[in-house]
């Protein structure tokens, strides 16, 4: 067996579910024994709220001409699934596809860039299925630079994707006036005000149903996460809130989106908050690195690589501003799920195409 899956069904075995941080530093200790050899530096952090973060690189510094990002942790699974099984090209167990497999396929292009002109680190978080808490304050702290971040969590072999949304979550609140709800028209009802903002945002966020996709994915979108009143059910509300959740591309910055909240509050009387406001990642794949990664990927498989849009966000937005990024990754299915697995063949060749790619820019 190839000495690649070898080292990843080792690393799937370790339970390190998010929060269990006995088991993450299992997985940390045995990256740190396996793949800290001479010439590779180890930096580690710990900050307030948030799990351990571990750098491997082969040169002192923070400054790369490539990094690559992932993380250890896993979502909760039965014991059963972290016995990893091969079955035919398909390697199952917890944390094959999500995202063991793509780390150490990291750590093995990091240990072939030894002795090589260029420089080269590995990122690693511990806590991206929970607050990806490790990720933020390394964003805050500002320490690492890259001209080229390779992010193995996104896209697919044949797939590369070129831009995520920026997430942003807000809470809308509204005041009223109590009465008996016998007699609504002595109060004043707080949880009409909400539903009429909602209803006037939805002119510019249109409302989106099983069935009702739209012809393209790329868009605005605004769905209500939660509407609460902490009211008995026999009384006209005078409070209540509504929790939104926006998913916007590069054709609506956080400013206008607040200025089309303020607008929708103030019209019934309302307010709002930002309770949560990442950061989209919006590459251009005629970027000459890009292209320049995905000609070598095209070569190593024989196939067209696709380029994709992705509605969800991701963790290499620490660079959104400032690297060049690269989203694409090995194929397996059904993450976070009881048969969860990566294609071993997939594996090797994503492994094939970061080595190629380092030669191509030194």
């Amino acid at each position: 067996m190839d000495k690649l899956i070898v080292d990843i069904i080792d690393l799937m075995k370790i339970k390190s579910i998010s929060g269990r941080q006995a088991e993450i530093r299992k997985a940390l200790d045995w990256v740190k024994s396996r793949y800290g050899v001479d010439g590779i530096f180890v930096s580690e952090w710990e900050f307030e709220g948030a799990s351990p973060v571990m750098l491997l690189a082969n040169c002192e510094g923070y400054d790369f001409d490539i990094a690559t990002i992932g993380h250890l942790d896993v979502v909760p699974a039965k014991d059963a699934l972290f016995e990893p099984r091969i079955d035919g090209n398909r390697l199952y167990g917890r944390g094959g596809l999500d995202m063991k497999a793509s780390v150490t396929v990291c750590l093995e292009t990091l240990l072939y860039t030894l002795g090589k002109n260029i420089r080269f680190g590995v990122l690693i978080t511990t806590d991206e299925e929970t607050s990806s808490g490790g990720m933020k304050a390394m964003q805050k702290a500002n320490l690492i630079n890259a001209e080229t971040v390779l992010d193995p969590d996104s896209g697919s072999l044949y797939n590369l994707v070129e831009k995520y949304k920026h997430p942003v979550s807000v809470e809308i609140t509204a005041k009223g006036e109590n009465a008996h709800s016998s007699r609504p028209w002595e109060g004043i009802n707080a949880v009409n005000a909400l539903i009429d903002t909602i209803k006037e945002l939805e002119k510019t966020f249109p409302r989106y149903e099983k069935g009702q996709a739209p012809k393209t994915t790329w868009i605005d979108t605004m769905v209500v996460t939660a509407l609460n009143s902490p009211t008995t059910y026999n009384v006209v509300p005078d409070t209540a809130t509504a929790r939104l959740s926006f998913r916007l591309t590069e054709k609506t910055s956080l400013s206008d989106l607040e200025n089309i909240l303020q607008r929708a509050v103030n019209k019934y009387g309302c307010n709002y908050s930002v309770l949560l406001s990442s950061q989209g990642v919006y590459m251009d794949a005629s970027a000459p690195a890009i292209q320049q990664y995905i000609k070598i990927a095209e070569k190593i498989t024989g196939r067209k690589i696709e380029i994709s849009t992705n509605c969800g966000a991701t963790d290499s937005r620490l660079f959104a501003d400032k690297s060049t990024i690269i989203m694409h990754s090995i194929n397996g299915a059904n993450m976070h799920g009881d048969n969860e697995y990566a294609e071993i063949d997939s594996i090797l060749t994503l492994a094939k195409i970061q080595k190629a790619f380092v030669d191509s820019l030194i």
